[in-house]
């Protein structure tokens, strides 16, 4: 004799199996999407120059551009991150950082 799950059980355990499955494939998305964007390779680098933010490329030729921004005005984290220099991946990326310090 078979034995059969009442049939609340079974679309419980059914729809608790479509939302796991529903889990599994955000998270694959989520991943894929993190991995791309770690792949992506930095155009620019936003460094000090001589107290004014300056634009570089990745390599650190340059400067190709200098910005009316004095970084001594900048919040203390903003300046050291400066002296390392700050990547940016992209034209999008700069423009925001370019306002975030004030341009």
């Amino acid at each position: 004799m078979e034995r059969r799950l009442p049939k609340w059980a079974r679309t419980y355990f059914t729809l608790l199996a479509a939302l796991a499955a529903l889990c599994v494939a955000g998270a694959t998305v989520w991943f894929a999407v993190q991995a791309h964007r770690r792949e992506a390779a930095p155009q620019y680098l936003l460094k000090d120059s001589g107290g004014h933010l300056a634009l570089y490329t990745a390599e650190g030729a340059g400067p190709l551009a200098e910005y009316d921004i004095y970084t001594r005005l900048l919040p203390e984290g903003d300046v050291l991150a400066l002296q390392q220099g700050v990547s940016v991946q992209d034209e999008h990326a700069l423009q925001q950082l370019l306002e975030d310090y004030g341009l």
